[in-house]
């Protein structure tokens, strides 16, 4: 393995952090490459799609990388993606244990103290990087990062490459740590990963948000106006016709963990108990909350909510399901709120992030202030008392999905940037 490289930029950040007089290379500014045109064509592409983080997987991230990647193929377009966990076992095994000591052993020598995260991180940007400079990428037409290590990576190799280089940000890694207290405000964690998350949008030729509820924080990173476009995901999902059922079911399907908001749910819900007596609730999911919520809903009397843990028949599940409930505070663009609009559900989550520009409040969903119990309760108690409001919202939800946030769409909508730059 070739000895451990840290880019310039963030050699800089950690010595001006460290207050270390710097005697090394000074950063080089990347630039982005790759001329816009009309984009009238309609050129057969090679496309290609990183990330730093494995895939497939569960979760959003993975999501969207298989549904863009199967809308393009049926467009006639060659996808390929590379993660992770194709690199090989010397690399995964030897070579990143090789660089995190050579990391750590840097960091002691020159700063006197070790940061494990930075460490980690080091590593890994190093053996990918070595992993994609295997890689073919000159033969590609449009190169699409997913995350903000995939682009700190590529925005260097571009420098040579010079293709055009998009990105799609999922989320802000140093903002919502920062925000949950897993990254501590002044830290050197916060100095290393902002400068990541700047030294990728300035390598980008264009971001493409999956909401445009990303631009202010963009914006706050450096990005440029006419750097972004907004193409809202869309999914393939199709739905199981509702069955029919005696009592009222509210269904929440996401992670259990405390951005998610459950805990304000089941406080809502008891402030509702006398509407409750033919609800039953529905927790799909798992996470580092469930002990802690099942006691909650325990203490507060609600007999009626019952946790599944994670399943895999969630089709199966909503089309039992009435209302749909994501207390979330604090999210992007959630998948499992499009899922329950293609299944025709009484959507009712919180003006986080995308979620605004995904249901329309009082039109195709109701819309509550993240972590207000009392708008909480009033939207649920409102949808349970009023069966003909309940399926009006969800008869609209489904309708819009249909229209906007399908697979085909988004791709389309991509399809015509990337042609764009395809001439």
């Amino acid at each position: 393995m070739p000895p451990l490289h840290i880019h310039p930029s963030l050699l800089a950040v950690m010595d001006d952090f460290y207050g270390v007089d710097r005697k090394t290379e000074d950063p080089v500014t990347l630039r982005p490459f790759g001329k816009k045109s009309r984009g009238d064509g309609k050129k057969k592409m090679k496309i290609l799609y990183i990330t730093f983080f494995q895939y497939p997987h569960t979760g959003g991230l993975s999501h969207y990388i298989t549904s863009i990647k199967k809308g393009f193929e049926q467009l006639g377009h060659e996808v390929d993606v590379f993660a992770p966990n194709q690199m090989s076992s010397l690399q995964l095994e030897k070579w990143v244990p090789q660089a995190a000591y050579e990391a750590r052993s840097f960091m002691r020598s020159r700063y006197g103290t070790v940061n494990e995260k930075i460490v980690k991180n080091l590593s890994y940007l190093h053996v990918f990087e070595l992993f994609l400079k295997e890689k073919d990428l000159d033969t590609y037409d449009i190169i699409h990062a997913q995350d903000l290590f995939a682009i700190f990576i590529l925005g260097h190799l571009n420098q040579t490459l010079q293709k055009p280089l998009l990105f799609t940000p999922h989320g802000f890694f140093t903002k919502s740590r920062l925000k949950f207290n897993k990254m501590q405000k002044g830290s050197i964690e916060e100095a290393y990963f902002t400068e990541l998350e700047k030294e990728g949008i300035r390598a980008s030729t264009e971001i493409v948000m999956i909401a445009d509820s990303f631009r202010p924080n963009l914006l706050d990173f450096g990005a440029r106006d006419d750097q972004l476009a907004t193409v809202h995901t869309g999914i393939d999902f199709t739905p199981i016709p509702p069955r029919t059922h005696e009592n009222i079911i509210l269904t929440s399907v996401s992670r259990l963990s405390p951005r998610k908001g459950h805990g304000f749910l089941l406080e809502a819900l008891a402030t509702i108990r006398e509407h409750l007596a033919n609800v039953e609730v529905w927790i799909v999911g798992d996470g580092v909350m469930k002990e802690t919520l099942m006691k909650q809903a325990e203490e507060l009397e609600l007999d009626n909510v019952i946790f599944f843990g994670k399943r895999h028949d969630i089709p199966e599940i909503l089309s039992m399901s009435d209302i749909y409930v994501l207390a979330t505070v604090n999210d992007n663009f959630p998948l499992s709120v499009m899922e329950a609009m293609f299944s025709r559900q009484a959507v009712i989550s919180t003006t986080c992030g995308g979620i605004p520009e995904m249901v329309q409040h009082e039109d195709t969903g109701i819309l509550c202030e993240p972590g207000n119990v009392k708008e909480l309760a009033q939207a649920i108690k409102r949808f349970i008392v009023n069966k003909e409001e309940r399926g009006a919202f969800g008869k609209a939800a489904e309708a819009y999905a249909r229209r906007h946030l399908t697979s085909k769409v988004m791709t389309g909508k991509i399809e015509k940037i990337y042609q764009t730059y395809a001439d």
